[in-house]
C-alpha cells in the first residue's frame, strides 16, 4: 500500500473509530442518565435523550478534526506529508490521543450534569429546610 493510500485508509479508519468511541460511550450512558433524570424530574428525561448522543458523539469527532497533518517546516505540504510514513502514523496515533480527550472531557461535563441532577434529587427528597435558630449565650 502506497503512503497515500495509507493517507486515506487510515483518514476514515480513525474518523470512524472516533465516531464509534463516543457512540459506545453514548450507548453505554444513555439508560443509567435517562433513569437518573427521569427518577428526579420527568422534564429532564427528554433533555437528555436529546443532548446525550450530540454531547458525546461529536466532541470524539471534533477531537478527530482538531489534528492537522500541517504542523511543522518539514511537513507544510501534501508531497511532503505523504512522502513520510511515520509521519502518518504519528498523526494517527495524535487523531486518536485527540479523540480519547475530547470525549474525556465531555464524559467529565456529563459527571458534573449527573451530579447536579443528583443534587436536586436530594433536595426536592428532602423539602424545604427549616431555618437555622441560633441562640444567643448572652441572652436568656
Amino acid at each position: 500500500m502506497s503512503n497515500e493510500e495509507y493517507l486515506a485508509v487510515s483518514y476514515w479508519i480513525m474518523a470512524a473509530l472516533s465516531a464509534l468511541a463516543g457512540s459506545a460511550a453514548w450507548m453505554r450512558l444513555r439508560g443509567p442518565l435517562d433513569r437518573l433524570a427521569g427518577n428526579a424530574r420527568r422534564d429532564l428525561a427528554p433533555l437528555v435523550r436529546k443532548l446525550l448522543p450530540a454531547g458525546l458523539i461529536l466532541p470524539a469527532i471534533a477531537g478527530f478534526c482538531s489534528v492537522s497533518y500541517r504542523g511543522c517546516i518539514d511537513h507544510e505540504n501534501y508531497a511532503s506529508i505523504v512522502a513520510d510514513r511515520s509521519y502518518l502514523i504519528a498523526k494517527n496515533h495524535a487523531q486518536a490521543q485527540a479523540t480519547l480527550e475530547y470525549l474525556k472531557w465531555a464524559l467529565l461535563v456529563w459527571c458534573v450534569f449527573a451530579l447536579l441532577i443528583l443534587m436536586l434529587r436530594r433536595g426536592e427528597a428532602a423539602g424545604p429546610a427549616e431555618p437555622v435558630r441560633i441562640q444567643n449565650p448572652n441572652h436568656e
